[in-house]
């Protein structure tokens, strides 16, 4: 039963809003049920169903409070409670939230523009349900939705205006907040089959309810902690949204005024939030919220109804006007680094390493065997991951990750200046890949490592995924002999293009490919199409390669390496250097917030996505892992020698597998 409803004078509330969430739920895209969980909250949802309930009561007003809601009611109730979800949708794209109610919003989760067409399905959904009622429930429905948007066009142009009047304010909440609330209200009377002068009694208390439930929220986004609200708080001061507390402030404190003529960081935001209070004003907006309770209820008092029915209601809306009661969060995934071993990796592994390293003659000193850029880039990782399935799986997809980022900085080399030279390592290289492992197609260090490896690597896999793991990094390749002919031409991509570009020489298939060897699992293809997977994988891909880009920002000049974005915002804008590092810092910041809120989510996607045979579990731990370890890609010691730790010698290694354009083609299997 909602707060402060009197059981004895609705007795059939409860029932029937299980009736409401009965006919609530996901939207169906036809064909496609892994859609299905965009505009699906699950049965843990803390929503409070406030419309719906409003709804229901405004019926038993009208009826006969001891009988349950007819079927129509229900439905008008789940109608308007649609319209509301749908909303929420486009607020959180709006206001680039990253969770709603203390859980991962859909926005951070499927992007804004899946986000958006999900509150588009949703809020058609709802005004479905209302015209199957008629044409008076479709058009009220109707005029609230144009009241709705009207209130969000005038909040929207009145965004960072310091001067914004107290009238503009209440119109927004009219139209944004009061609307719904006002249409719930309305549609309940009208299913009672009341008169016109109830029908609008009712829906100016919803109204009045509606401006009073606003106010209340922006008090509360002032004045309660994020623990209580389930929510960032403080958020409209930083977004330019100036609230009645905060209007009523500055038109007396002129230092607030003039934080309020432009955009704030979060500390000015905080200190304009302690004027705010400081002045008095939070106590002059629970006044206005409690005249517009008043007039609520004086719009009631005029029905004909029954006085315990009447104070129950009264009682009913004043109980959620205060919502600073959390709702359960879902438990975060933690991103702190366990405890490392002594030298961060697992047991067993680095002596594995130093010794393939100097048998397969990829290093052929101790020193080099311990080269940072190496064997230190994947501390981070080790520091992270699950235990692999079993030994042999954890060397392999070890030695795989050593020698990818060998061959990265191959092509990454300042010494390598030649744009044949590029091309003959490029085409070495995909030799290299296709020979026979019996007989390797040229002596060399590069050769017998792989060699060594894709026996191993191909053990258990199907022929499909042997052959996407094999051409996704045919692909990279050329990507990498791409980006070294930039390098060499001094080209710097803009901005637009930096992303493709940084994509294709990310490698972001074979670290996919190394986790599923690791844990001994393959992902089905249908599950790396789904919008949230290629979500999470592009996310991953920005806060490792951005945070990449600021930690290796000396280095990347020095070297001029051209796809580093910080080096392309200067070109394009001719900005600082500290004003486009704060950019991509904050990029960076935003990125990782969304990811984190993705990593929450997958393993609750996987639990309802079909066609997994039950092994949803199993895949979600592979995403899981290996978007935590790009959450901690800035740990990694890729970019800091240490005492012991000695470069060898790219030009020997390049040279073993050069393969000039003029060659004759060597056997490959």
């Amino acid at each position: 039963m909602p707060r402060e409803v009197d059981p004895t004078v609705f007795p059939h509330l409860d029932a029937d809003l299980d009736r409401v969430r009965d006919v609530l739920g996901p939207v169906q895209f036809r064909g496609r049920p892994e859609l299905t969980a965009l505009t699906d909250e699950g049965p843990e949802t803390s929503r409070r169903l406030v419309r719906p309930t409003l709804t229901l009561l405004s019926y038993y007003l009208l009826t006969d409070p001891a009988a349950p809601a007819d079927d129509r009611v229900v439905r008008a109730a789940a109608g308007v409670e649609l319209m509301h979800v749908g909303s929420l949708y486009h607020d959180d794209v709006i206001d680039h939230a990253d969770q709603r109610r203390g859980r991962p919003s859909t926005n951070a989760v499927w992007g804004p523009h899946m986000a958006v067409l999900g509150g588009d399905s949703v809020t058609f959904s709802g005004m479905r349900m209302l015209a199957e009622l008629g044409g008076r429930a479709v058009l009220a429905a109707t005029i609230a939705g144009e009241q709705m948007c009207a209130g969000m066009v005038i909040e929207a142009a009145d965004l960072y205006v310091a001067s914004r009047t107290e009238q503009s304010y209440l119109d927004t909440i009219d139209g944004k907040t009061a609307a719904v609330l006002s249409l719930a209200c309305r549609v309940g009377g009208m299913q009672a089959g009341c008169s016109e002068e109830q029908e609008e009694a009712l829906a100016e208390f919803g109204r009045q309810f509606g401006l009073a439930y606003q106010l209340y929220d922006d008090i509360l986004d002032l004045t309660s902690s994020a623990e209580e609200m389930g929510k960032t708080v403080n958020a409209d001061l930083p977004e330019g949204i100036y609230t009645l507390p905060v209007i009523r402030a500055a038109a007396r404190d002129q230092s607030l005024a003039h934080l309020l003529r432009s955009r704030m960081t979060r500390a000015q935001a905080a200190r304009a939030r302690e004027l705010v209070i400081a002045s008095g004003a939070v106590d002059e907006a629970h006044a206005v919220a409690e005249e517009f309770i008043d007039q609520a209820a004086g719009q009631l008092a005029a029905l004909p109804v029954d006085p315990r029915a009447h104070q129950a209601m009264i009682a009913y809306a004043r109980s959620i006007l205060d919502r600073r009661t959390p709702a359960p969060a879902v438990p975060r995934q933690s991103t702190q680094a366990p405890t490392t071993h002594s030298d961060g990796l697992p047991p067993g592994i680095g002596q594995w390493l130093r010794s393939w390293l100097m048998d397969t003659g990829l290093a052929r000193t101790p020193a080099e065997a311990d080269y940072h850029r190496w064997t230190g880039a994947i501390r981070s990782p080790a520091r992270i991951l699950a235990p692999a399935a079993n030994a042999a799986r954890e060397q392999t997809a070890y030695g795989m990750a050593v020698l990818a980022l060998m061959w990265d900085d191959l092509f990454e080399d300042p010494r390598l200046r030649d744009p044949k030279a590029v091309t003959a390592l490029r085409r070495g290289l995909v030799a290299t890949l296709r020979q026979d492992p019996e007989a390797p197609w040229r002596p060399g260090a590069i050769p017998a490592a792989w060699a060594s490896l894709w026996p191993r690597l191909r053990a258990g896999r199907s022929a499909r995924w042997q052959e996407r793991f094999l051409d996704g990094i045919e692909e990279w390749l050329e990507a990498a002999e791409r980006e070294a002919h930039h390098r060499i031409n001094g080209y710097i991509p803009s901005t637009a293009d930096y992303l493709p570009l940084r994509m294709s020489t990310s490698g972001i298939e074979t670290a996919l490919a190394c986790v599923e060897v690791y844990q001994d699992r393959e992902l089905p293809p249908k599950l790396r199409n789904h919008p949230v997977i290629r979500r999470l994988e592009e996310l991953g891909f920005w806060v490792t390669f951005l945070e990449n880009d600021l930690v290796g920002l000396d280095q990347d000049e020095a070297d001029h390496v051209p796809y580093n974005l910080v080096r392309a915002i200067r070109h394009e804008t001719g900005c600082t250097r500290r004003e486009a590092v704060e950019q991509v810092q904050r990029q960076v910041a935003e990125q990782r917030a969304q990811l984190e809120a993705v990593i929450r989510y997958v393993p609750a996607l996987f639990r309802v996505l079909p066609g997994l045979s039950g092994r949803g579990k199993d895949y979600a731990e592979v995403y899981v892992n290996m978007t935590s370890v790009g959450l901690w890609g800035r740990e990694s010691g890729r970019y800091e020698p240490t005492s012991g730790s000695v470069a060898p010698d790219l030009e020997r290694l390049r040279c073993e597998v050069y393969y000039p354009a003029d060659d004759l083609t060597p056997t490959v299997r």
